[in-house]
């Protein structure tokens, strides 16, 4: 909230006024009431409406100073985000992502050929600040823990890879180049979205399914959040394993999480 707050505040600053429509953040704050009660800025009724104007131009300078002191900071950073808006998170920046990269195979990671099978027997895993990859199969593990041990159920023929955090957009996804890619993640909504997303990057981009997952399902599988999102691509897709999953989560508000396939797999 905290870009709505400036945004706000920072038109009374410009306009010495503001439309009627206050955001909660700021109505419902302690520094907006004592704006009001010190007279500081007043609520102005006009016909059948009404609008706040600033009262007393000097005091309203000296919260507004004190309140945003970088508050023509041109942001491009998350720091500045912090000093303009007090929310590192205000304005979407682009961002290095970081990737966790496991396997045997000789990959090209931003541009360098790499021995992954050297880091992985050595270190376990390899990360690095991610521009481009190129392999032959890659394996994508939504959770870092079955990420650790996933090659025990798929085997060394695939380049696990992690991203810190969820799947990176399209124009990141795209730089990674192989000839297949597997989605191995939670079977939920939002493991779901993550393959789609994926889907529109790689066209043969197929989801893992363990043979005993129905068995896995009955016997695992815990209840939904009640915030649980419902993606807009989970619902309109047509792809069968899609359909499988969601049907089954709608019926039963149950999912599967991805941990459990490899425990009981291995």
């Amino acid at each position: 909230m905290g870009k709505v707050e400036f945004n706000f505040y920072n038109n009374l600053q410009l306009n010495g006024r503001a439309a009627n429509k206050v955001p909660k953040s700021v109505s419902s704050s302690s520094e907006f009431r004592m704006l009001l009660e010190a007279k500081i800025i007043n609520k102005v009724h006009s016909g059948r409406g009404y609008y706040y104007e600033v009262s007393k131009q000097d005091k309203f300078e000296v919260f507004y100073t004190k309140k945003y002191p970088r508050g023509n900071l041109d942001v491009t950073t998350e720091y500045d985000n912090q000093l303009k808006y007090r929310d590192t998170k205000a304005t979407a920046l682009k961002k290095d992502r970081v990737i966790f990269i496991r396997g045997t195979q000789k990959i090209t990671l931003n541009g360098k050929e790499l021995d992954l099978k050297h880091a992985t027997q050595e270190f376990k895993i390899f990360s690095a600040v991610f521009q481009t990859l190129q392999t032959k199969k890659i394996c994508f593990v939504e959770n870092l823990q079955p990420f650790l041990e996933v090659e025990k159920i798929l085997g060394d023929e695939y380049t696990y890879i992690h991203f810190y955090g969820r799947l990176p957009r399209k124009e990141v996804l795209s730089n990674i180049e192989c000839d297949e890619y597997l989605h191995f993640g939670d079977y939920d909504f939002l493991g779901l979205n993550e393959f789609l997303k994926a889907k529109e990057v790689f066209d043969n981009c197929e989801i893992y399914i363990p043979d005993n997952y129905d068995k896995l399902y009955n016997e695992f599988s815990r209840k939904r959040e009640a915030k649980d999102t419902v993606y807009e691509k989970v619902k309109n897709s047509t792809i069968s394993e899609v359909v499988r999953i969601r049907e089954q989560l709608s019926k039963h508000n149950r999912y599967l999480e991805q941990q459990v396939v490899i425990g009981e797999t291995v």
